[in-house]
């Protein structure tokens, strides 16, 4: 199946040539477009032509958030197979996209793959909603694993981290994207939630695995910080959120 991949750049033009390089080496196997977000304008890397890699450069006027950036990049989208994919992800020689792609063809909605740290820990991309007291929880107790095994291959989860989480384009298009009301954070757990009030997958494949170098701005820069606290608190009053409270236990992961 043909991938449109999402690819959103805060002023990280450093960060994506080696993400492009290897779109295109993979584009030698697998059908794909690319689409880069310039969300700040910035230098633009040189690359290789790449004819079976098409990659489309749009700039903003002016800063848009996570989910606005990518639900514009979807409206670009012409395959039935959609990914949004953070700029300092890397794709290790086994990414096994190809169970991604399986995974969404059997079952419509949202996968998304075992995301390690550059020393090779699992990050916590694959977690259960949360709520006040388990954030606290993890908090004091300094957690930062997922909150499921990853001795299961494959397993319905609450929801998965937006670093890299592959759709099929019918089902992105029947929750309307993202929330754009999200301007960073939380959009991610929104856009899963919402995929399992309309009974739709959202699936941690382990056999798929990519490295992601998190930059965890909210623990260093009190704007994102600022971002981070009010999107929790707009998840916890959404709609979305309480709506998949109430779930029967067969729909919940």
């Amino acid at each position: 199946m043909q991938i449109t991949f999402s690819i959103v750049s805060h002023g990280q033009s450093a960060l994506l040539p080696p993400l492009l390089e290897q779109l295109q080496a993979l584009s030698a196997t697998v059908p794909l477009q690319v689409i880069v977000t310039e969300n700040i304008p910035d230098s633009r890397p040189g690359l290789r032509d790449c004819p079976s890699c098409p990659i489309l450069w749009k700039v903003n006027a002016l800063p848009k958030g996570f989910g606005a950036n990518h639900n514009a990049a979807f409206s670009e989208c012409r395959t039935p197979l959609f990914m949004v994919l953070n700029p300092d992800v890397r794709f290790p020689p086994n990414v096994g996209l190809e169970a991604l792609v399986a995974q969404i063809a059997a079952h419509p909605g949202v996968a998304g793959p075992c995301v390690l740290s550059p020393d090779g820990r699992v990050e916590d991309s694959a977690r259960r909603v949360p709520g006040l007291v388990r954030l606290a929880l993890r908090r004091l107790r300094g957690i930062s694993e997922p909150d499921y095994s990853v001795r299961t291959p494959v397993q319905q989860v609450d929801w998965i981290a937006g670093m890299c989480m592959l759709f099929d384009s019918p089902s992105f298009a029947a929750v309307s994207g993202f929330d754009e009301r999200y301007h960073l954070y939380c959009e991610d757990i929104d856009i899963c939630l919402r995929l399992h009030r309309l009974g739709r997958s959202v699936a941690w494949v382990q056999s798929a695995r990519v490295i992601h170098d998190a930059q965890r701005q909210s623990h260093r820069d009190r704007r994102y910080l600022n971002w981070h606290v009010k999107s929790l608190l707009r998840l916890m009053t959404s709609a979305s959120y309480w709506s998949f409270r109430f779930l029967p236990a067969s729909r919940q992961s």
